[in-house]
Order: structure tokens, then sequence, then C-alpha cells
């Protein structure tokens, strides 16, 4: 779905240095479907979620025929036929807020140097609300005046059960898989870095659709 987001920004006008890469914008998506019995997975709806404002504008440009790929290995995403909508912003001057995830959040294990990468298997509770907030300024490329917190119960009882999120198919055709974790977060701080965490989403690889957060309701 990546993919065929970015070809749908990129005919709305946006370049791909602004949706992939480094120094990319923040964004993350999540969605809702089935799976259907050899036939592959059917996606009902699409939420995209951007603290960007040329990014956020685009997306108000999609249109749906262009939200497409193929790949080399039969996948294929097409997104001619679907409508699309804007859904409400936070109320202005929201200066806390309690969230969960339309998908799975991946953390990544810390490590020294080149070594390799690793996702985390168990919810690093006691690091977490850190381990968020330095991923948001790292998207942000500036320091928020932001408190991320979980509750300790929710902790215990939502971070031990994994999500496991498709990331890619690899070549060999097999499917990169990365555990996830839904588990409730409130955020606190200034109202403007409170909205930019909650539509940049959170953790690791957000452009490949994890981390998309929701308003508890």
């Amino acid at each position: 779905m990546n993919a065929a987001l970015v070809a749908g920004l990129a005919a709305a006008g946006i370049p791909s240095s602004r949706l992939v890469g480094e120094r990319a914008a923040p964004w993350t998506f999540g969605m809702e479907g089935e799976i259907l019995e050899g036939k592959g997975r059917l996606v009902r709806s699409v939420v995209v979620s951007t603290p960007d404002q040329e990014l956020a504008e685009a997306m108000t440009r999609l249109d749906p025929p262009t939200i497409s790929v193929r790949s080399g290995n039969g996948d294929r995403i097409d997104g001619d036929g679907a409508t699309i909508s804007v859904a409400d912003e936070l109320v202005p001057g929201t200066e806390e807020v309690m969230i969960t995830f339309i998908s799975p959040f991946v953390l990544m294990a810390k490590k020294a140097g080149r070594e390799k990468t690793v996702f985390c298997e168990n919810l690093p509770t006691s690091t977490l609300s850190e381990v968020m907030k330095a991923g948001l300024e790292k998207r942000a490329f500036r320091r928020l005046d932001l408190s991320v917190s979980v509750d300790p119960l929710s902790a215990r009882i939502d971070g031990r059960r994994k999500h496991l999120t498709h990331y890619r198919r690899l070549k060999n055709g097999r499917s990169l898989i990365l555990p996830g974790f839904i588990v409730p977060l409130t955020l606190r701080g200034n109202p403007e870095d409170v909205r930019f965490a909650y539509l940049a989403g959170f953790g690791a690889k957000t452009r490949a659709g994890n981390g998309c957060p929701a308003l508890m309701s």
C-alpha cells in the first residue's frame, strides 16, 4: 500500500523526496480489510495521516485511480472506484488526548554502530515513553514539548499481545514480518506538539503503515 499511496501523492504534485527517505515529511497510514480465501486481501478503508501542511493539502487532491501499483511478484493494488473524505482534526488547543492505534506500532531495539537492525519482540514498558518521544522528535527535526505515557496495567495486558505485521515481500517470495503492539497512550503538552504527534504516527516504519493512531472513543 505504501507504493500505491506514494504513486497517488506523486501524481498530486508531491516530489518523491518529500515521501520517502531520511528527509521525507512525516506521514503514516493504517488499513482495515479482510482476507479472502484464495484471493488475497481486500482493503476496505485506508486512513492516511500527516502533520505536514503541503502533504495534507495534496491528500485532498488524491485521484483514486492513481493510487495503484503492480509489483513483479504479482501483488496488485488498485484504488479505482474508491472515495476520499477528510476526517475531523483534533479540537484546536488540545493539550491532552488518549489514543489507540489503527495499525500496530513497531519498535527498533537499541544497537551499536552497524549492528543488524532488530525489532523489539517484547514491549519495553520502562522506556516506552522516551523511545516514542525520541522517534517523534527525530521526524519533527526539533524538540517537542510533549509527554507520552502508557498506563502500567494496559502495558502489562495489551503489551503481551504481539501483532505480526507484514512489512514487505522479499525477492524469494516470502514475507518479512515485524512484531507490533497496540497499547493506548496518553499525549500531554503544547497543543501544536500534541497535534504533530497525533498526526505523525508512532514507532518505526510509520510510512510503511505502522503506528497510525486514532482517538480513543
